[in-house]
């Protein structure tokens, strides 16, 4: 969706459908309602970045502990609203809304009225702050004081803002996700460090914080670049630093190297799908690694540098490169399998029996350096097989695959990137329209 200017006319129209909707949910309701659109100023009331706002606020309302009687939701050109018909006292849920309002800094653009069961709207006990100044924003209202250029930059930057620091943390948390998962085969979890010697799960978890400041960077510049070639240019020496931030948070080691160029693909195509691109992010995605993946794979005079590099000088298989360029189809699957398997087991089931799917199907570039083609093929016929067995085996079938991961050297780190990714998928999937 692109950006797109209203005129008055439309936004006075707007205004009466909200009031006659208002009225009218009241009349089969009672009331609260709790009202929720964007503050944004100027002749445009809509975008890709205002509408992830938006969703996070109606996440916010969704989390709160009122009953839902019914609600609404219109998808305007002059913004995004919804109407909540809630079983809530009218202060408490006045309370409620100022506190969401106030919760984030994006929060300054949330307007959340609350109207009563007698139609008046709750008056608001504080003044709103100024977007520019930070003082009471009515009289800066009432007198422009800043001008219409100087509030939209201090939207603009809230919303970009929000963006990345929240697709940041989801990135980051899905890595200490994934880590804690246990039992994992041949992989760092709360039980053991698998087949690993010089990394554990503290390890992952600080390299997962040291590389939430380069998810938020990733999404800055999908933001600001739109084309595949200039946002790769950007995102080549950030990837760069935040691998050397990586090895100086673990002392060296590698925890999550094919991840920090996954994420960071997925993380730049976000932005750019946010910044108006219309895309989907996975598309994006693959026309980023797709730009200049010839030259990166296809380098007669240099010797490769990464264990996924030697693999494809030697067997063709592309590794995390070649999972990009395809649209991260493994990764996409170990979702499928992930939302599948909850309907009937637990959370950590499910998440665990993602992995084992993608043991069985990825060509892991990790196992075949580690145990070359008999390493990968065992590894897969044992994930084949647990995928067959009951719920009330999973747990002690991988605790015996971890065994014998850890006796021949084999970890399946591949596959773990893939859950790291589904989970993040997982995560923002319902952030965006």
């Amino acid at each position: 969706m692109q950006d797109c200017e209203v005129s008055l006319n439309q936004i006075l129209e707007a205004r009466e459908r909200r009031a006659a909707l208002q009225r009218s949910t009241l009349s089969t309701y009672g009331g609260p309602l709790l009202c929720f659109t964007m503050n944004l100023a100027g002749p445009v009331k809509r975008s890709p970045l205002s509408d992830f706002a938006f969703l996070a606020g109606e996440r916010m309302i969704q989390a709160q502990p009122f009953p839902v009687r019914q609600c609404i939701r219109l998808r305007q050109p002059t913004g995004m609203e919804s109407i909540y018909a809630l079983e809530a006292d009218p202060q408490a849920l006045k309370a409620a809304a100022m506190a969401m309002e106030e919760s984030l800094p994006v929060g300054r653009l949330f307007d959340m009225d609350v109207i009563g069961p007698d139609g008046m709207k709750l008056p608001r006990l504080q003044p709103r702050p100024c977007l520019v100044c930070g003082g009471p924003a009515a009289p800066c209202a009432r007198s422009r004081a800043h001008g219409l250029g100087a509030v939209q930059a201090a939207t603009a930057s809230l919303l970009e803002a929000f963006a990345a620091d929240a697709l940041g943390e989801a990135a980051r948390d899905a890595l200490v996700e994934e880590a804690r998962l246990t039992p994992k085969p041949g992989l760092i979890d709360l039980a053991n460090n698998g087949a690993h010697k010089d990394m554990d799960l503290e390890s992952f978890c600080r390299s997962a914080q040291a590389l939430a400041p380069y998810f938020r960077q990733a999404v800055r510049i999908g933001l600001s670049h739109s084309a595949s070639g200039p946002a790769m240019e950007a995102l080549r020496p950030a990837g760069i630093a935040a691998e050397a931030a990586m090895l100086a948070a673990t002392g060296g080691a590698n925890t999550h190297k094919g991840l920090i160029y996954a994420l960071g693909l997925l993380l730049c195509a976000m932005g750019q799908t946010l910044s108006g691109g219309g895309e989907n992010y996975i598309n994006h995605a693959r026309q980023l690694a797709n730009t200049g993946l010839p030259a990166e794979l296809h380098r007669a005079k240099t010797a490769p540098s990464t264990h996924g590099e030697r693999i494809y000088a030697s067997r063709g298989v592309l590794g995390a490169r070649g999972e990009a360029a395809a649209g991260f189809p493994h990764a996409v699957q170990a979702l499928e399998a992930l939302r599948r398997y909850r309907r009937g087991a637990s959370e950590t089931q499910a998440r665990l029996l993602a992995l084992v799917t993608s043991m069985a199907q990825l060509t892991d570039t990790n196992l075949l350096h580690r145990g070359g083609e008999a390493g990968l093929h065992l590894v897969q016929r044992e994930a084949r097989r647990i995928l067959e067995l009951p719920l009330n085996r999973l747990e002690e079938a991988l605790q015996a695959l971890d065994r014998l991961c850890i006796e021949r050297n084999l970890s399946p780190g591949g596959s773990a990137d893939m859950l790291a990714l589904a989970l993040f998928l997982d995560r923002v999937e319902g952030w965006f329209l």
